[in-house]
């Protein structure tokens, strides 16, 4: 079983990643931390593993810890990459508008890690956008796509076994 701790990383809201008040500006650190966040039940983690020793290093975050970053159709189908290294097609995501009005997309079995869009992406999307009295939506020619309208924020707490310590 993996050893749980606070990582003392945060992310801020316009993104940067911080440890112990220092700005993470290591491009290789950031891929690895972005391609090992996990989501469990009580927060966001960094999964690290080495030889048979593993820990979950939790965050906080008060902004996106990953952004969408490209996206291209192929196949009839949109495809985004992400900072992390991933390519996700748009089946697998749910597509929201947070607190501020801004599109964020999160995976659709998971709560709490979720991606912001980058400029270029938002404004690939934004030629697909469409308000109705039913509210937002992506209309492409073969389907039409829900947009939610919540009042969620990047926000993620510590579990509370780290917190006021």
């Amino acid at each position: 079983m993996a050893r749980r701790l606070n990582s003392e990383i945060k992310v801020l809201p316009n993104g940067d990643w911080i440890f112990r008040e220092a700005k993470i500006e290591q491009k290789d650190i950031l891929e690895y931390f972005r391609k090992n966040l996990k989501e469990a039940e009580d927060g966001i983690y960094i999964d690290n593993q080495y030889g048979e020793f593993s820990e979950n290093g939790y965050l906080e975050l008060f902004g996106y810890p990953l952004n969408l970053i490209r996206i291209w159709e192929k196949d009839n189908e949109f495809y985004f990459l992400s900072d992390s290294g991933e390519e996700l097609p748009l089946s697998s995501l749910q597509i929201a508008a947070d607190y501020e009005g801004e599109l964020f997309a999160r995976k659709k079995d998971h709560t709490y890690l979720k991606y912001k869009l980058a400029r270029n992406v938002s404004s690939v999307l934004s030629e697909y956008l469409s308000e109705s009295a039913h509210g937002l939506k992506l209309v492409f020619p073969n389907r039409e796509i829900s947009i939610l309208e919540t009042n969620e924020n990047p926000k993620v707490s510590l579990p509370k076994e780290f917190q006021n310590l």
